[in-house]
């Protein structure tokens, strides 16, 4: 199997601190534990997607990432709201914050998700 054929069945907390990555103006992590669960829309997709909560765990009901659910993990020793992803098959991070009224879902890769 070629390099260009690997994917990610798991999440990896490797990589970048998330404490490094993460806004100021990011969600609290209680914050964002309390908003993440629920309905997101994705710019350029017609349906939204749930994501659920399980402990530290995030995962999308739905699969629209090349068959593949968004899986993620809570870092639980940052103050702010962070979670290592794996959507795809490729490793980011991400984090919630307000803009206005709004609560948005930012990932590292540039990719922003509002919540419904």
């Amino acid at each position: 199997m070629a390099e260009a054929d690997v994917k990610l069945t798991t999440v990896s907390t490797g990589g970048a601190k998330l404490g490094s990555v993460i806004p100021a103006e990011a969600l609290s992590k209680s914050e964002g534990k309390a908003a993440i669960a629920g309905q997101w829309t994705i710019p350029g997709v017609a349906e939204p997607v749930d994501l659920k909560v399980t402990g530290s765990d995030v995962t999308s009901v739905q699969k629209p990432f090349g068959n593949e659910p968004l899986m993620a993990v809570i870092e639980e020793s940052e103050e702010k709201f962070g979670l290592h992803v794996t959507m795809g098959g490729f490793p980011m991070k991400a984090w919630l914050k307000k803009e206005g009224q709004q609560t948005v879902l930012a990932f590292s890769n540039g990719g922003r998700w509002s919540k419904l």
